[in-house]
């Protein structure tokens, strides 16, 4: 029987060879633009999943209640994993988790390499494939190194690493005691060195100890069978006993970090899982809307097909024989079209990889995507084809070899439906495109509060700090640098917060958390910010290191009328506060932040330089001078332009990727339609002929042909917008910075989706009304 069916299937595909072309054709983009979406899909459920005990692996976030808001982070203080490891029976392993980029040095070889420090049992708990060595044996040296292949042979060669002595921001000499295999792209955790948390604790004696300072994950991995509820439950008050804050431990599933990292007021409120359910959905959509044309022409050919079906009924045919048949045109279609779109697909590939900054593949060694690819093959093939097998398969034979075929009111009303959803997709696409375009660019131009052009960052390497006062005595001689500073954040980003702050007037239940950064002299100046009032940091005024500036923000939380001259605690007085500028996420608004001198310590060197043609000569001769100063350091020197501009680089792909999506999907749309159009022009030839002889005009038959296109395209559109309005508008009320949504860009999308239909239509009615009107009655 089955064999029977594929024999029938592919004569009447030859057949009709212009029809099935098209139909594979528009099956094909469809089903390459569906398995584009699925390699995303599957890559981004796949992250972390090598690891061995992914179940058992949870990371320790909090609540912290202020002013009735709840924030949720996961920064936890240093002395928590050592509480955690003598108190909580149900954990198996503990690791606490920091890093940055720092310098590692080989002889004459130096690199800027991302480096993390945790303890031993960190390789316990996370499975990272070793090449040699041990790496949980390595992390109880502290005078040993953990690096991965890529970097050992970027610093090695061809040489045995084992044992070779690696140079760590030019103080510490450490030994190479395991080599990693380079980590899977699909990690959460990314790195290139391990370094022991006992690095990390020298340098940093203060932090290590703090209860009030949240600067480094903590990890955990529980014992099989461990009830989470109960175990939350343990967790709920350690903080809050600690610190005597209104704080809640819990732990956050490994499996969960990826994809749902964003909470809101304490719930979550999703993260990535947007992206992944907005992309499954788009490409859900596409594969939708090349069904709907496979449909379309399907039931627009029934006359041809109804003598077929209606001969085969008389002969004793039934109708579940005759749904088989047509459903086994439908799969042979479809598999045929995926054959095709996984080679298109293949094709688009390094396009798709170099817009998005992946590295997808058709790894056809995976069962998991041929299961995939099969899955979507049935999928289509069951769809597209199951309302043309019962609606060919219902024809009544009587009527049919009688001469009456036709589809009535039913079938022109299920094409102009199935028309009116596909544009109903397509406008939503169109709406959303332009949305996340809007706000990116919006974000993309806020004002930030302070001068980010010409500000040029040097980031602080190995022992570079310490020489800091004469390289910035160097650099203000240069012509046309205007000043000079240092902090421990790049302006950017702002890592560290901490509470239980106290300022006159505190409540006993006032408090937040607050963001801590150090700068050196002239950072207001340097950075471009400006003060609301007070002063900036000075070398005129000796007592300056026990002073602070506050953020606008800051006052206005903390309820300070007039804060030059207050004191913070004991020691530190209010000497300026900073207009509120944007730093970490350009999309909210800014958080309290406290800035303290400190001329010791820098992480980022700040230069501004003055705006004219000589920029360039100005920025070589910086370069030389740190050089001069650090000859054994790699010189990274950028503006703080560029790097700003890379934080947007995720949402330029977001829009571009919605963008590519949605252009396929109306163009997709518009190849059914102007199938669709091609065959009702065909089909009303005779029709157009005898208007034309009874002094229709060409714009007549225009019309006539084209309206009954419209209305559908009109009802997709006037269905979709609202639709659109409120998913759009719940996405944008996430955000802090946001644009507000306007009728043009419904008008733009619905003019775009009438501009795609009015080409696409207009192409066969003006083939129709140009034709001479002999040709078309001749046979009558």
């Amino acid at each position: 029987m089955i064999q029977n069916y594929l024999k029938l299937s592919l004569r009447n595909l030859k057949i009709n060879r212009a029809y099935t072309i098209a139909n594979i054709i528009g099956l094909a983009a469809g089903l390459a633009a569906g398995i584009l979406v699925m390699l995303c899909v599957m890559e981004e459920y796949s992250y972390d999943n090598f690891h061995k005990k992914l179940g058992q692996t949870y990371l320790l976030m909090q609540h912290q209640t202020h002013g009735g808001e709840v924030q949720t982070g996961g920064a936890t203080p240093a002395p928590l994993a050592e509480k955690l490891r003598s108190e909580f029976s149900e954990i198996e392993y503990v690791t606490r988790l920091t890093g940055g980029r720092q310098l590692l040095r080989n002889k004459e070889k130096s690199f800027d390499e991302p480096v993390i420090y945790t303890d031993p049992a960190f390789f316990n708990i996370m499975s990272f494939p070793t090449v040699v060595g041990n790496p949980i044996a390595a992390l109880r040296d502290p005078g040993s190194v953990v690096i991965t292949a890529r970097l050992a042979q970027k610093l090695f060669g061809n040489e045995d690493p084992m044992g070779q002595t690696l140079q760590y921001n030019n103080t510490h000499d450490l030994k190479v005691a395991a080599v990693l295999q380079d980590l899977p792209e699909n990690s959460t955790i990314k790195f290139d060195v391990a370094l022991p948390f006992g690095i990390f604790e020298q340098e940093n004696t203060k932090l290590s100890s703090q209860w009030d300072a949240n600067f480094l994950e903590t990890w955990v991995a529980v014992l099989p069978g461990t009830d989470i509820t109960a175990f939350n439950q343990k967790l709920d008050k350690i903080l809050a006993d600690a610190i005597h804050e209104q704080t809640v431990l819990f732990a956050q599933p490994f499996e969960k970090v990826h994809l749902y990292n964003r909470f809101v007021d304490g719930k979550p409120a999703g993260g990535m899982i947007y992206i992944v359910w907005m992309l499954s959905l788009i490409g859900i959509f596409i594969i939708l809307i090349a069904c709907i044309n496979f449909m379309n022409l399907s039931t627009a050919r029934s006359e041809r097909r109804a003598k077929e079906v209606g001969v085969r009924k008389v002969m004793g045919g039934r109708r579940n024989a005759i749904i088989g048949q047509f459903l086994s045109e439908a799969f042979v279609t479809t598999f045929l079209a995926l054959a095709l779109g996984v080679f298109l697909a293949k094709l688009a590939l390094p396009l798709f990889n170099a817009v998005l900054d992946k590295n997808l593949r058709l790894d056809f060694s995976q069962w998991q995507l041929w299961s995939a690819l099969l899955t979507l093959g049935f999928f289509t093939g069951l769809v597209a084809g199951s309302y043309p097998a019962f609606f060919l398969s219902a024809f009544q034979p009587i009527q049919v070899l009688k001469g009456n075929v036709t589809n009535g009111k039913g079938g022109l009303f299920l094409r102009r439906g199935l028309v009116g959803f596909q544009f109903f997709i397509s406008v939503f696409l169109i709406i959303c495109t332009i949305v996340i375009f809007r706000q990116q660019q919006y974000v993309q131009n806020r004002p930030l509060g302070y001068a980010l052009e010409n500000l040029v960052e040097i980031p602080v390497k190995g022992d570079m700090a310490k020489k800091f006062e004469v390289l910035e005595n160097d650099l203000i001689q240069i012509p046309g640098v205007n000043s000079v500073s240092a902090g421990t954040d790049d302006l950017l980003r702002f890592g560290s917060t901490v509470t239980g702050i106290e300022w006159p007037g505190k409540a006993a239940d006032q408090d937040f958390p607050i963001t801590i950064t150090h700068v050196q002299y002239d950072w207001v100046k340097t950075a471009g910010l400006n003060l609301e009032e007070g002063r900036d940091f000075s070398r005129d005024f000796g007592a300056d290191s026990l002073a602070c500036l506050l953020n606008e923000t800051c006052v206005a939380r903390m309820g300070l009328s007039e804060p030059i001259g207050k004191m913070l605690g004991n020691k530190t007085q209010v000497v300026g506060v900073v207009k509120d500028f944007v730093y970490n996420d350009p999309t909210s608004d800014p958080a309290p932040m406290i800035v303290y001198l400190d001329t010791q310590n820098a992480s980022h060197f700040f230069v501004r330089i003055q705006n004219n043609e000589n920029w360039q000569k100005s920025l070589a001769q910086i370069e030389q001078a740190v050089r001069k100063h650090n000859p054994d350091i790699p010189c990274d020197i950028h503006f703080s332009k560029d790097e700003y501009q890379r934080k947007f680089v995720g949402m330029r792909r977001t829009s571009q990727m919605v963008s590519l999506f949605g252009g396929l999907a109306i163009l997709i749309a518009g190849l059914g339609l102007f199938g669709l159009s091609a065959f009702v022009a065909e089909r009303r030839k005779k029709e157009m002929g005898i208007r034309k002889v009874m002094g229709a005009t060409a714009a007549n038959v225009w019309l006539a042909l084209s309206r009954d296109f419209f209305k559908p395209v009109l009802f997709g559109f006037i269905c979709s917008a609202p639709i659109a309005f409120w998913t759009m508008n719940m996405l944008l009320q996430t955000l802090d910075y946001r644009i507000e949504l306007s009728g043009w860009i419904f008008a733009l999308a619905g003019a775009i989706t009438l501009g795609v239909a009015l080409l696409t239509v207009s192409f066969q009615s003006v083939r129709a009304a140009l034709a001479n009107p002999v040709n078309s009655l001749r046979s009558e």
